[in-house]
């Protein structure tokens, strides 16, 4: 796979390499997959999460819509079960408190062995509990954030998860994909550490 990072700088739509560049508005980033790699293409609304996503290959990114079946976080409780003990890096402009009790109860087991999330500014004050409890569990940083993104790693996977699916539970249509390749983990890697670097506790 060629991959090319570019930046675009709005609003004129011009692409130039990637720079280190002090300003005060950051640059936006792109990566593109010049050769794609196979799919597996999963849209039926009256499956289970289990036969939805199925087993995981190396190589093959996995594209899905939900149907309100699961959320992020039932998504990465399934695939740890097939990639065994994990470190899982997420970004979330929501989060419910079962979905923290999972995370919890996973690190507990050992299942994921260390756990980073960034959450949206706006959490503190229009989930406070959900807030709070992270706060006092998690390491964690808020910064502007609408991405959904899970990193899911440790020595045989790079899992990068792009999706519109909070870590909430939510019954609308929501749209994913598994990626496999480890130059979109490091891609998401890098730009998600940068920004908990930055963010605010």
């Amino acid at each position: 796979m060629l991959l090319n990072v570019s930046t675009t700088k709005s609003p004129t739509p011009v692409h130039k390499q990637l720079k280190s560049v002090r300003s005060t508005k950051k640059q936006a980033i792109s990566l593109i997959e010049e050769s794609s790699q196979p799919a597996a293409v999963i849209a039926d609304k009256e499956i289970s999460l289990t036969k939805a996503i199925g087993r995981l290959e190396q190589g093959v990114n996995t594209h899905y819509y939900s149907y309100g079946n699961f959320n992020l976080v039932r998504l990465i409780v399934y695939l740890l079960k097939q990639l065994g003990p994990s470190h899982v890096f997420l970004s979330s402009y929501s989060f419910s408190t079962k979905s923290i009790h999972q995370i919890n109860h996973l690190l507990d087991k050992k299942q994921i062995l260390s756990f980073k999330v960034l959450l949206d500014n706006r959490v503190r004050s229009i989930s406070p509990k959900p807030f709070q409890m992270i706060a006092t569990s998690f390491d964690y940083r808020c910064i502007a954030v609408h991405a959904k993104i899970a990193l899911i790693y440790n020595d045989n996977w790079h899992l990068s998860i792009v999706t519109s699916q909070n870590a909430t539970d939510n019954p609308k249509l929501e749209r994913g994909i598994i990626f496999t390749d480890q130059a979109i983990f490091d891609f998401d890697y890098k730009i998600l550490s940068d920004e908990f670097r930055c963010g605010t506790t």
